[in-house]
């Protein structure tokens, strides 16, 4: 019998999710409560920033059809 040790690829989806979730609950358990908004923004741009890292090698070839 063969183990599969390969992650799927919204392993890290599921990470970060789990991580923040545990977060948010951990700062609500200890009445830090209003730190969550701070930390959803803090979240949210870091996603953004990976997605424009994530889009921006793709530039110089939408650049070159104009």
């Amino acid at each position: 019998m063969t183990i599969d040790n390969r992650r799927h690829w919204y392993t890290g989806i599921a990470l970060l999710a789990k991580t923040a979730a545990r977060t948010f609950s951990t700062l609500r358990s200890h009445r830090l409560g209003r730190f969550v908004p701070f930390l959803g923004v803090l979240l949210f741009g870091a996603i953004v920033l990976w997605f424009i890292n994530t889009i921006a090698p793709l530039a110089p070839f939408v650049y070159s059809l104009f």
